[in-house]
């Protein structure tokens, strides 16, 4: 404010002062001064608060001594909703004074819209005082109800004035609890009394009621004096849930001493016997009891390793003579067949090394047979298992088990079949829906070639699509049904077993061992039977069909795989427009697996003509020919333009003339019509054969031949069977269809692996040559099995450019 206009003010109010002392004449009217209080407003020069009516002005000050005033008449406690109607002011001001009035006077609190000075907080002091004289003991929750203020503001009254105002003391274990020495020492006094009179054990709940404590300060009391060892005795059972038992010192001393004589005595404790001494966690108490003893918690009892040793040693004896021993005349008399069960249990695991050779069996939860002791038993079982296998081999009823599992064999893999087809079509639609294509994939199996070829073929019966997978499956149903023949029946075993003289020599009441020792060798005699039977069985077999090698459907579905694998191969040949690569590889072909197909039929023909000849070797131009001369005239014509076509090179008039030498009149058989699917399945299991012996190879010329021959599958999706002379042919091929970097990759390695064979043993360059092959393998084996991946990336990578 400038000097000017504080001037006009002390002007104004100069002229203020002389208006008021003038006569009535001169007075200013209420609408001056209405103006003027208004002009100081504005000004900021005054400062007033206006009443909730309108009519009258009050200063803060004033409102401030109007408000302390009132605090006063009221006992220094008063509501500010109070003050609103009191002082006809708005209750935002007043609040403002009240929080104004807190900040500047210690003496004066505001709590829930409540002024309350020091005065009022004297007489809670006073009067907290004088109920706890009178109750001897006052809780803050109590005070909240009486007082209508806040636990905490509460709380902080108290805790200030302990010690001064109220002689109390605050309880340790629950602050907002106060009490006086004398209602403390009281209650002391009584509960003292009650636990030194008890002699055994007692509830808490029914100390609370005798002595008329509450529980809270009970716990605390009793604290105190197990402290101060004013008592002899212990808690038990969880605190503050009614539950809770007092038990004297004497008491645990008796039962102490008790449980300790009849352990030493007996080795032994029963927890009926601990549950009338009153002890009812009888497991916790043991372990507690017991913290060095190696005790067996069983269902009734606690078994100490005196009773162990015995019945281990009652075992060990039976196992060094390879007899039996039943363990229950060995426990006391009330033990259940549940806790010898469990004993003998931990016997067998401790004593697990001490004869690890020694095989043992447990009966009816009690007895202990060994492993020698079964074997006297089934000996009497032989001579009635070799004539139950002679009879149910020459009744045929052997042979007509094997036939049935033969069909359940067939029904299972035409089911599988078709599971196999329901599959294939799905996932067909899968693609198709994904707009992919078919073709040669990681995931298929396929036929192996070269090395393995031979393998392939004469190992398997079934066709090529048939895994190992099912053949071990068909084994095993096979294997399965035969076992449904049953040579010994139960009855039989048992009425042996029941005038068997070790088992008689043991006891009377054995009926229930019986039974269980005749349900476990039953499967044990009856398979004995089944190896005596096929055995049996296959030496009749063998005198009668000694020259016989395969069966006519085995040979039929092995020709078809067979043939299917050629015309595959076939496809894959035509590949090459080159004249001078398709025709070695066609010649290649036929010597290789046409010429074993051609074999096949021959011997297949020989045979049911009782044409002799060596069996051992493979079939030359001449033996084949040989043959032929000894054949009907009706079988020859086809069999020699089989004979005579393995000498062209067309791969189809060779397999135009297996066709006719399958046909009716001379084999008999029926060569499948072209299967799509199955096509495709071989092809995925072709490659997958090639990926597997790729990925387990070392040889690098070996490694190089069968990634050559993965990548031309995944270009072309054909198979092709060829040597490894034919590798450079093959990359030739593969040029147009490779990246340059891979095409580099894998003709840089060929080149090595030429060097590798054209070198000499004593070459020093031959080592570097064979470290880089070794080297480079793993690229040759990468590029093999990831090719797609490799393929559609570098297809992306050049659309993007």
């Amino acid at each position: 404010m400038t000097a000017v206009e504080w001037d006009e003010v002390k002007r104004l109010a100069a002229d203020f002062q002389r208006a008021q002392l003038t006569s009535t004449v001169q007075r200013l009217s209420e609408r001056n001064c209405i103006e003027i209080v208004t002009k100081l407003l504005d000004l900021k020069l005054l400062e007033v608060v206006f009443t909730t009516d309108g009519k009258e002005y009050v200063t803060p000050q004033q409102l401030t001594r109007e408000i302390r005033d009132e605090l006063y008449v009221h006992g220094g406690r008063i509501n500010l909703v109070d003050l609103v109607k009191l002082l006809s002011v708005d209750l935002n001001q007043i609040s403002a004074r009240a929080a104004e009035i807190e900040r500047t006077d210690q003496n004066c609190s505001l709590v829930l819209g409540q002024l309350i000075d020091k005065t009022y907080v004297s007489r809670i002091a006073e009067e907290v005082n004088e109920r706890l004289l009178q109750q001897g003991q006052v809780t803050i929750s109590d005070l909240t109800r009486q007082y209508d203020l806040p636990s905490d503001f509460l709380q902080t009254v108290v805790e200030k004035q302990l010690g001064k105002t109220i002689h109390g003391k605050q309880d340790k274990t629950d602050p907002q609890v106060f009490f006086t020495e004398s209602y403390v020492a009281r209650n002391q006094a009584c509960v003292r009394g009650a636990l030194a009179a008890a002699l055994r054990p007692i509830s808490v709940a029914t100390l609370l009621s005798q002595c008329g404590v509450e529980e809270r300060l009970f716990y605390s009391i009793i604290g105190n004096l197990m402290e101060t060892k004013q008592v002899a005795g212990v808690i038990t059972g969880k605190q503050q849930s009614g539950s809770s038992m007092y038990i004297p010192s004497i008491y645990s001393r008796s039962q102490n001493e008790w449980v300790n004589s009849f352990y030493k005595q007996n080795g032994y404790l029963e927890y009926d016997a601990l549950v009338r001494l009153g002890i009812q966690d009888h497991q916790l108490f043991v372990r507690r009891h017991f913290p060095n003893e190696k005790l067996l918690l069983l269902p009734t009892c606690a078994l100490g390793p005196q009773v162990l040793d015995q019945v281990e040693a009652a075992v060990e004896e039976a196992v060094a003579t390879g007899s039996m021993v039943n363990i229950m005349p060995l426990l006391p008399s009330f033990f259940e067949p549940e806790d010898a069960k469990e004993i003998l249990t931990e016997v067998l695991k401790n004593s697990k090394n001490k004869y690890t050779s020694q095989n043992v069996h447990v009966f009816c939860s009690t007895v202990v047979l060994t492993e020698q002791f079964i074997q006297k038993l089934t000996k009497p079982f032989d001579a009635i298992i070799q004539k139950k296998a002679e009879e149910v081999v020459s009744s045929g009823a052997y042979l007509l088990a094997q036939a049935e599992s033969k069909v359940q064999n067939n029904r299972g893999l035409a089911e599988q079949d078709e599971s196999s087809t329901k599959s294939d079509r799905r996932e067909e639609r899968r693609k198709k829906a994904t707009g992919g294509k078919g073709g040669g994939g990681t995931q298929g199996r396929e036929t192996k070639t070269k090395s393995t070829k031979k393998k392939y073929l004469r190992g398997k019966a079934a066709a090529g699509d048939d895994s190992d997978e099912e053949t071990a499956s068909s084994g095993k149903t096979s294997k399965s049904s035969v076992n449904k023949l049953e040579l010994l029946s139960f009855a039989e075993i048992k009425g042996v077993l029941t005038a068997d003289e070790l088992l008689q020599e043991e006891g009377d009441d054995l009926a229930e061992l019986i039974v269980e020792i005749a349900n476990h060798i039953h499967p044990l005699l009856n398979m004995s039977g089944l190896v005596a039977a096929e055995v049996i069985f296959e030496s009749t077999m063998a005198t009668t069909a000694q020259n016989r090698r395969k069966t006519h459907s085995e040979l039929q579905d092995k020709l078809n795989a067979m043939f299917t694998n050629v015309r595959l191969f076939e496809k894959g040949i035509k590949q090459f427009s080159d004249k001078n690569v398709e025709q070695p590889l066609a010649k290649y072909l036929i010597k290789t697996l046409c010429t074993e197909m051609t074999n096949e039929i021959f011997s297949y023909v020989a045979q049911e003509n009782m044409i002799q000849y060596d069996e051992a070797k493979e079939l030359s131009p001449e033996v084949r020919m040989k043959i032929l001369n000894d054949l009907p005239n009706e079988s020859k014509e086809p069999l020699l333009k089989l004979h005579k076509s393995l000498n062209t090179n067309s791969v189809e008039e060779v397999l135009n003339c297996v066709e006719g030498a399958l046909g009716p009149g001379i084999c008999d058989m029926i060569l499948r019509k072209p299967d799509k699917k199955k096509e495709r399945s071989q092809l995925l299991t072709h490659r997958q054969a090639l990926l597997e012996q790729l990925t387990s190879s070392e040889d690098p010329a070996l490694v190089l031949h069968l990634a050559s021959l993965v990548l031309f599958q995944a270009v072309t999706q054909t198979m092709l069977h060829a040597s490894g002379r034919f590798v450079s042919n093959i990359l030739t091929y593969l040029q147009s269809h490779l990246t340059a970097e891979i095409f580099k990759t894998m003709q840089q390695y060929h080149d090595l692996v030429l060097k590798l064979l054209t070198s000499g043993a004593d070459d020093d360059h031959r080592s570097h040559i064979v470290n880089a092959l070794q080297e480079g393998m793993l690229a040759i084996k990468e590029i093999a099995t990831s090719f797609k991946k490799h393929s559609s990336t570098e297809k992306s990578q050049q659309q993007s450019e």
